[in-house]
């Protein structure tokens, strides 16, 4: 079985991804990271800053609700909660 390697977000980049932008999203009783891109290092504020105009236009449904944009460590294979949050990443991007 082949695995899909990520990319970065970035318009003509082709790195892999080592970052992944998202914000905890909620459905009721049923939540995941709603994904608004992926980075790699050299695009991370870029992407992160394109994200978090998306998320501001993102209009919940009723029952639905979204929290703040956030950077997680992307690593392939792994499950969404396993991912860890880089806070410190955030507040150097956050506008």
């Amino acid at each position: 079985m082949s695995k899909t390697e990520v990319q970065c977000s970035s318009r003509g980049c082709t790195e892999p991804a080592t970052y992944k932008i998202a914000a905890l999203w909620s459905g009721g009783s049923f939540s995941e990271l709603k994904t608004f891109g992926f980075a790699c290092s050299d695009h991370l504020g870029m992407v992160f800053r394109e994200s978090e105009g998306r998320k501001a236009s993102y209009v919940p449904s009723s029952g639905e609700s979204i929290e703040e944009i956030a950077i997680y460590r992307y690593e392939q294979g792994k499950r969404d909660r396993q991912l860890q949050r880089l806070w410190g990443l955030e507040e150097n991007y956050r506008s």
